[in-house]
């Protein structure tokens, strides 16, 4: 009769006992994030489509936003791949700059955006308005944090009725400055 009333008395704490040696044993383990079989390598973990992902700056206005038409991510190198992806610079004084591709990818998260073949940069003197400033070039790399871009191909500038070409440039977003690396021509019109 007294062991039965041990019992009784021992028997939820032995119980909360080894749940509270479970839950200590599982905090223990170390994250490791996705598993990468063979099987599982080169095949997209999440995907998405229609989707648009904005970071905000200090004071909680649009730094940039990157949105496409369809994303993959891939976890065996943690990389992104999008179809027909934009890329949206915002500037504090209203101006805004986009870079629109047929195909883009990410490496390490956002760090930097790499939008391949053929891409179309465009300067909005704000919100409102048309482009005033066009760029068409290829494989451009954006480096968000950093409001730059770059390319080492040829690369067509037309403002207004003007027109210059040149091997390579580097786009400054936030200082709204373009510079022109190599060869560079230029056609004026009156």
């Amino acid at each position: 009769m007294l062991s039965q009333h041990l019992w009784k008395f021992f028997a939820p704490l032995l119980v909360a006992l080894v749940a509270g040696l479970s839950v200590w044993l599982f905090q223990e383990q170390p994250d490791k994030g996705a598993v990468v079989t063979p099987r599982t390598q080169g095949v997209p973990d999440s995907f998405m489509e229609n989707f648009t992902t904005q970071i905000l700056d200090e004071q909680g206005r649009p730094q940039y936003q990157l949105q496409a038409t369809h994303m993959a991510h891939y976890a065996d190198d943690d990389h992104s791949e999008f179809t027909q992806p934009e890329f949206t610079a915002f500037r504090p004084d209203g101006q805004r700059w986009t870079a629109v591709a047929e195909t883009g990818r990410t490496k390490n998260g956002s760090e930097q955006v790499f939008l391949d073949g053929t891409v179309t940069i465009q300067r909005y003197p704000d919100m409102t308005s048309p482009a005033n400033l066009q760029i068409h070039t290829r494989d451009v790399r954006i480096r968000p944090a950093d409001d730059y871009a770059e390319t080492d191909q040829i690369a067509t500038i037309v403002q207004n009725n003007d027109t210059l070409k040149t091997v390579g440039l580097q786009v400054y977003f936030r200082e709204g400055r373009v510079q022109l690396l190599s060869q560079v021509r230029g056609v004026y019109a009156p």
